[in-house]
């Protein structure tokens, strides 16, 4: 009999990230920039969407409708913060950590960076084994 486990996912993936015309995203070293991040098939992606889920959901629970966007956004880099493993090839002002993660996702000016995160990270087949990751 086949052992379904064998088809588990990576806990994490390698988010290599592009510029907003597509091509890749490199440092002054000419490093491509990327986001390691925690993905769904993982503890630390779990507590973080269970976090949101319930932050939403007192939102409706006190009488809410439409969460304003910058609600919205606070939410959303919460959530990829707390799922983001690593920067590579890159930090964001003089920030480290959470705060460093946070900072990037709420800039409007790359909202890009977090756009890509935030697509890439629901995308199970960014975390199969041997996938190649992007």
């Amino acid at each position: 009999m086949f052992d379904i486990s064998k088809l588990a996912v990576d806990e994490t993936a390698v988010i290599e990230l592009e510029s907003p015309d597509g091509e890749p995203l490199t440092n002054d070293q000419g490093q491509t920039l990327s986001v390691t991040v925690y993905g769904p098939g993982s503890k630390q992606f779990q507590k973080a969407q269970g976090t949101r889920n319930r932050a939403v959901l007192d939102f409706v629970r006190r009488g809410g409708k439409k969460m304003k966007d910058d609600e919205q956004r606070e939410l959303d880099a919460d959530f990829l913060s707390a799922c983001t493993v690593s920067f590579n090839g890159f930090t964001y002002k003089e920030l480290t950590g959470y705060e460093m993660f946070k900072g990037a996702y709420l800039d409007p000016a790359i909202g890009f960076i977090a756009e890509q995160v935030n697509k890439a990270i629901g995308d199970w087949a960014n975390f199969t084994k041997g996938s190649s990751k992007t």
